[in-house]
């Protein structure tokens, strides 16, 4: 199969064209300027893409993340645009051209699939994200590494420092009874995993606020509500790094926390803050290396795995996160990794899982021979080219 990628900086870009051409696809690259242009208005985008797929005959494009312009431009060609979600909240989803029936798009979050199937995609799937366990196999760990990187509890990620500063901007120009009414809700989102309830409890008062405060402009295309925007954009951000913080700081009173973020943290006094590292080279390393990795999902996915966490099972290391529904179709808690649901719980699970190596070290074992066995990059694609061909 003729395979046209869209190439930007997306993660694991790379290990999908590996298995795709070892699937016998042949794959060409069409460099895209996300996060510089404009992804749903863009005629010389629109028209140069056009012009590519008109000069050689291709069975579809893909993509990481949905693009309106590509979708545009692959239905003008009547040319299959495969596109694998990775991320949420993602404003570009909600465009009129997410319907169009050249599309076949593969998300990662059970729940925002079934939200996308409701609405009326013809070719919508769920599709967990992977982790490219060959590559990890092959990563030799010196033992200046293991010194280096070892650690009780390790976690890579953001805490959002500069998103709540900049909710914090607003929230001070919010009128009192909208400022109480949202700390209350966040106060309860906060004590509940499992079901995402912020954008229910937006009511039309309170937008009325924000807007006023905070204006939304949307594209002619757009079609998601202000109480998405506000909940996932907003409230859910804030709330993460808020969580990611108290929490953090909670366990690095009592354990060794190292922190990889590439953002300040003076409210973690007993977090160490290792700055952000690699993606390729060197995060598969920490993972090798900790004791226990901890994933803390970021509020706005509902129910699906993050890459983080795939991630860390690939390599062989401790998983211990937050509940999500999802993990619950292809791992088995207890055995595969750990799930905590409140602040004490994973106080507990921390001190139990640090002082029993021998029960860990199963766990994080199981947890590496199912992502081996069936959650590998080359089992994504697999899958990808059986809709791609029987739809």
């Amino acid at each position: 199969m003729n395979v046209l990628m869209l190439e930007w900086d997306s993660f694991a870009h790379e290990y999908v064209i590996e298995e795709l051409r070892k699937l016998d696809c042949r794959v060409d690259l069409f460099s895209w300027p996300f996060g510089k242009e404009n992804m749903r208005k863009n005629e010389p985008l629109y028209q140069n893409l056009v012009k590519r797929l008109k000069e050689k005959e291709y069975d579809f494009v893909f993509s990481f993340n949905f693009f309106p312009i590509a979708a545009k431009a692959c239905n003008q060609c009547n040319v299959k645009y495969a596109a694998w979600i990775y991320d949420t909240p993602y404003l570009l989803l909600y465009s009129e051209y997410t319907m169009l029936d050249t599309n076949y798009i593969f998300f990662f979050d059970k729940a925002l699939y079934w939200n996308f199937k409701r609405h009326g995609i013809r070719h919508a799937f769920y599709l967990p994200m992977a982790a490219p366990v060959d590559v990890y196999d092959h990563i030799e760990v010196t033992a200046e590494q293991k010194t280096c990187y070892g650690s009780d509890i390790s976690f890579v990620g953001s805490t959002y420092t500069e998103d709540r500063q900049n909710f914090f901007q607003y929230f001070e120009n919010i009128n009192d009874y909208t400022a109480g009414y949202l700390k209350a809700i966040m106060n309860m989102q906060k004590e509940v995993y499992g079901s995402f309830i912020l954008e229910d409890l937006l009511t039309d008062n309170i937008l009325m606020e924000l807007q006023r405060v905070c204006p939304i402009q949307k594209e002619a295309d757009e079609w998601e509500s202000d109480a998405w925007i506000y909940a996932n954009y907003f409230l859910a951000r804030k709330i993460t790094g808020e969580q990611r913080t108290e929490l953090l700081e909670l366990l690095g009173q009592r354990y060794q926390v190292n922190l990889y973020t590439a953002e300040a943290t003076p409210d973690m006094e007993h977090v160490k803050n290792c700055g952000p590292v690699d993606y390729v080279t060197t995060m598969p390393v920490i993972f090798k290396n900790s004791k226990i990795n901890l994933n803390m999902t970021l509020r706005s996915i509902q129910t699906g795995i993050p890459l983080r966490a795939m991630d860390i099972m690939g390599c062989g290391g401790f998983l211990l996160t937050n509940y999500q529904e999802d993990f619950l179709e292809y791992f088995e808690p207890g055995v595969d990794y750990v799930y905590y649901t409140s602040q004490e719980e994973l106080l507990g699970l921390t001190d139990y899982y640090l002082s029993h190596e021998e029960e860990r070290r199963e766990i994080a074992r199981n947890g590496y021979l199912k992502m081996k066995a069936a959650h590998t990059y080359k089992d994504r694609m697999q899958f990808i080219l059986a809709q791609i061909k029987e739809c």
